[in-house]
């Protein structure tokens, strides 16, 4: 049955209040219509991830529960941070394997490899507000007592490898305090010091009834590992993809280095990126690796290393002894008054170890008039040359662009002109006042 409302109008003695009343009565109608369909779509929706969850946790000992809290967790994930989960997939494809195999070799349900996501984001340079740090968070003294060492040059705690193992250890020796994996989960987050004690004055030892004696963190924390869970099984279902893999943990070696060697040798006789060289290996704090420590290298790089090792040391070793440059040059500086070699070592973006070993000083006191020796990398030199350029102003004229006016001037780049004036696009507005250099 259709209603004309304007066939209606046009009958005589037509009550407007009517109209009103007839038009209020049909937008409600169809509002109870649509939150019916909503709370339909939902209920399904819900049940049909308290099914996939059920089939989950048939193949775990972890108790994956179904409630309100996951449910919840699930669709915060799903409104706000799908590209988190598009991240974890692919980060999973290096991390998960090694994860997987390690938690395998300590007896442990492998599911738990999807703490490191509720941790870190599988970032193993995460740190807190707290100073946790790594893929498992493990605090200073934390990770000292599960042989995580912390040096000058490595913090084994951002190491992906030996991290895991000290957090499989972990888990261990938890589930042997508690019996139970919920109970585990917490006490990994809230310390297992602070769930005994709310065990005990509660005297409940069940998770999911104590969880409301806990704080919030720890409240939510296995919600949040079982939502997760989810997700990484179901993305698909949910339309989520993968981002692109960088490496795969099947596509890594490594090395154990038979000299201290540093980040530009390692990069010039490998032939790889600084940013593979610190994505594989995040525990290095510096860019020196010690004597005996293994480094990580995609297996084509480790292999062409081993073929050529010896040559390989002997490029490495010119390389940190500065009789091979690799981008940088050699520069004697003349000491200015009011010089000291934190200013120098600041100008030249070095460090003041260095700016004594190059001239062989035994102390920091240097005069007016000495010559420096300074290693400066190339791209800072050429900084700090365009930066010494007497600057002036220039007025746009109709027809200039960019490219036409660093034509002008010789040796100057178009994004040097574009990085003086914080210029980010290509186009110039006529009668714009820019500063260029005056070479």
């Amino acid at each position: 049955m259709q209603i004309d409302l304007f066939e209606i109008c046009k009958m005589k003695n037509t009550n407007i209040f009517f109209l009103f009343f007839l038009c209020f009565s049909l937008t409600n109608l169809l509002n109870v219509y649509a939150t019916d369909s909503i709370r339909k779509n939902k209920k399904d929706n819900y049940y049909l991830i308290e099914k996939r969850i059920k089939e989950l946790n048939k193949q775990t000992p972890v108790d994956l529960k179904f409630n309100d809290q996951v449910f919840d967790y699930i669709n915060k994930y799903l409104k706000k941070d799908k590209k988190l989960i598009s991240k974890m997939l692919a980060y999973s494809e290096y991390y998960f394997p090694m994860m997987e195999a390690m938690l395998d070799k300590h007896g442990l349900p492998l599911e738990l490899k999807y703490l490191s996501i509720v941790e870190s984001g599988l970032n193993p340079k995460a740190r807190s507000v707290s100073g946790a740090v790594g893929l498992w968070q493990f605090m200073y003294l934390t990770g000292k007592q599960y042989n995580l060492s912390v040096s000058s040059y490595i913090d084994e705690r951002q190491d992906p490898f030996k991290s895991t193992e000290s957090a499989c250890i972990y888990f261990k020796k938890l589930y042997e305090s508690f019996g139970d994996w919920s109970l585990v989960l917490a006490a990994y987050n809230g310390g297992p010091g602070y769930i005994q004690r709310k065990i005990i004055d509660t005297e409940i030892n069940d998770y999911w009834y104590l969880q409301q004696h806990l704080r919030t963190e720890t409240r939510n924390y296995v919600p949040k590992f079982i939502a997760i869970n989810y997700l990484m099984n179901f993305y698909k279902e949910h339309n989520i993809t993968k981002d692109e893999v960088k490496l795969s943990y099947y596509e890594i070696d490594s090395i154990k280095l038979k000299s201290q060697v540093n980040l530009k040798g390692l990069m010039s006789v490998t032939c790889t990126s600084r940013e593979i060289i610190e994505y594989l290996n995040p525990s290095y704090k510096r860019d020196i690796f010690p004597e005996t420590t293994h480094i990580v290298l995609p297996k084509e790089n480790v292999r062409d290393f081993l073929l050529n090792e010896e040559s390989n040391y002997k490029t490495m070793s010119l390389i940190n002894d500065k009789q091979v440059l690799i981008d940088e040059d050699r520069i004697i500086y003349t000491v200015q008054r009011g010089d000291y070699l934190g200013k120098i070592a600041k100008k030249y973006n070095v460090n003041i170890y260095n700016l004594k070993k190059w001239n062989k000083l035994k102390t920091t006191k240097i005069n007016e008039g000495d010559q420096m020796v300074i290693f400066v990398d190339k791209e800072h030199l050429k900084k700090i040359s365009f930066e010494s350029f007497r600057k002036e102003e220039y007025v746009v004229k109709k027809g200039d662009t960019l490219w036409s006016i660093a034509q002008k001037l010789d040796g100057i780049t178009v994004s040097e002109i574009q990085e003086l004036n914080n210029i980010k696009g290509g186009y110039l507005q006529p009668g714009t006042k820019i500063l260029i250099p005056v070479i």
